[in-house]
């Protein structure tokens, strides 16, 4: 079973692949809110911040973060 870092670097780099349909990226970013630990958080950040990405894509990464922020994440 792998550990949660690869998890979330796969979700990541999900998240980013512009070859994925947005939905498909969406539903990464979802997965990687919802595990919610400090490594997601900065993953989430990282996704925020790549520009290739849309508009709306950037903006929910950024409503998941906050998310995780404000359960105090682990």
């Amino acid at each position: 079973m792998p550990d949660i870092s690869e998890e979330v670097e796969k979700l990541k780099t999900l998240a980013i692949n512009t070859r994925l349909l947005p939905s498909e990226r969406v539903k990464a970013i979802e997965v990687l809110g919802n595990i919610g630990t400090r490594e997601a958080l900065l993953a989430l950040l990282d996704v925020a911040g790549e520009s290739a990405l849309l508009p709306s894509e950037r903006s929910f990464a950024l409503s998941k973060a906050n998310e995780i922020i404000k359960s105090g994440g682990t």
